[in-house]
């Protein structure tokens, strides 16, 4: 039975499933610039949700790891010369933050997640100004675009 895959074994495979779901979710956002839903997830996983499903705490787990990634893959991208891309990431990152602050999160691995998605977009903030200070964003770029205000 379903349940009792989850009862024994589901913390033996955690990590993997955390790990699996932000690569998926990291390869989505490369396609498309958005956020790879969970039912979105368990389609690309396989899992029939009305058997057995992908657990809610894994799949924003995964989530908060992309945000690890992101500031590195902003760096390469700069350096490559996309001045863009800094843009674009802290977009999806102050959007994605904005929605785990909307939830009541328990003193856990989660919660520790989340926190530590801050200092990701802290680092993305600051190649993003970086790139702006050095005039190589695209005319017209602006941080009101960004929802930011007032930071400098």
């Amino acid at each position: 039975m379903p349940w009792q895959y989850y009862r024994w074994y589901h913390g033996d495979w955690r990590s993997e499933t955390q790990t699996v779901v932000s690569l998926l979710g990291f390869m989505h956002w490369l396609e498309t610039g958005s956020l790879l839903m969970h039912t979105q997830t368990e389609e690309r996983l396989g899992l029939n949700t009305s058997e057995f499903g992908l657990d809610i705490e894994d799949y924003l787990i995964g989530i908060c790891f992309i945000s690890n990634e992101l500031p590195r893959y902003v760096v390469n991208q700069v350096t490559a010369g996309d001045y863009d891309c800094p843009r674009k990431v802290l977009k999806f990152l102050t959007d994605l933050h904005a929605a785990f602050r909307m939830l009541n999160l328990r003193n856990d691995l989660l919660r520790k997640k989340f926190d530590g998605m801050k200092y990701d977009l802290h680092r993305v903030e600051e190649v993003y100004y970086d790139v702006k200070i050095r005039g190589l964003t695209a005319n017209g770029d602006s941080t009101r675009d960004l929802g930011i205000q007032g930071q400098s």
